[in-house]
Formats: structure tokens, C-alpha cells, sequence
């Protein structure tokens, strides 16, 4: 359960990492990479990115490894921006909500028939 502070503290992570989040998404092959939430834990040691993608030329599961891998460059970015005490680790997952809801609809569709 997040509080009112760690929410606001996601909110403003994800303002800050919006742009160059999705201008990776131009370099690497134009596609749409874009921050789909964030989740800071209540002691604001951890920070879970999640990204959705659509339309690159690379897996989605490329993209995780590239940004956990330069997780450092996103996390003093934040410490720039956002002027708090502890700044959080990030790490970045695959938000698949889209696929789950495609293919529960695709279930659906079946059933009809």
C-alpha cells in the first residue's frame, strides 16, 4: 500500500524519466516506449518502473535488460531532478497488461462462437 508521499514520489519519477525513456524509443528503432507506472516502496529504497512498447525493432525483453543495465544513468537523473534525502534504486519490468487483456478477449471472442 502506497501513502500520499510515496505516490507523489512515483508521480514526479515518472515526469522525470518520461522524455528520455521515450526518446530511447526513437534511437533504437522508432517505437513507442513510454512509462506505464511507478512504484516506490514506503521506505523509498526501490522504485519499479513499468514500460510499455510497441511498434521496435528490438524485444521489449531487450529493452528491460538495456535499461536495468544503465539503471545508473535514470537514477542520478532522478537525483538531479528530485530533491529528496534517499533516492531510490530503480528497476525496470515489462508491463504486459495489454497482452493479458488481448487475450482475455480473444477468450471471449471463442466462447461466443
Amino acid at each position: 500500500m502506497q501513502t500520499f508521499r510515496t505516490e507523489r514520489v512515483a508521480k514526479e519519477i515518472r515526469k522525470i524519466l518520461a522524455n528520455s525513456i521515450s526518446l530511447l524509443g526513437t534511437e533504437i528503432g522508432g517505437g513507442l516506449i513510454s512509462i506505464t507506472s511507478v512504484v516506490v516502496s514506503r521506505d523509498f529504497s526501490v522504485a519499479k518502473i513499468y514500460i510499455s512498447v510497441f511498434g521496435t525493432k528490438v524485444t521489449p525483453l531487450e529493452i528491460i535488460e538495456y535499461l536495468n543495465e544503465n539503471k545508473s544513468f535514470y537514477r542520478s537523473e532522478i537525483a538531479v531532478k528530485l530533491k529528496i534525502r534517499n533516492i531510490p534504486d530503480v528497476k525496470f519490468f515489462l508491463d504486459d497488461t495489454l497482452d493479458e487483456i488481448e487475450n482475455i478477449q480473444n477468450l471471449i471472442n471463442k466462447t461466443k462462437s
